[in-house]
């Protein structure tokens, strides 16, 4: 069953599609990467400069800070948070 989608549904699509993937990914490292790991990533991520980056368009910028959280609130333990 082929479907024609408009420019618009196709990215929808693939951003659901990567939410998909990032989740498994992030369900895999959950049980197999230690903390220092994780925290680690989240901290190269951070590490980022923008300010001399060619890539610090406010879309890859707000990527980044959205990854941040994702990897800090998937892998922050429920009774540290406030």
């Amino acid at each position: 069953m082929s479907q024609v989608l408009s420019a618009d549904e196709e990215l929808v699509s693939d951003v659901v599609a990567c939410q998909l993937v990032i989740k498994q990914i992030l369900d895999v490292i959950d049980v197999i990467a230690p903390v220092e790991v994780r925290e680690k990533m989240a901290n190269q991520l951070e590490a980022i400069d923008f300010s001399s980056s060619p890539a610090a368009d406010p879309v890859t910028v707000r990527a980044v800070q959205k990854a941040v959280a994702l990897i800090e609130l998937k892998f922050t333990p429920q009774n540290e948070a406030h």
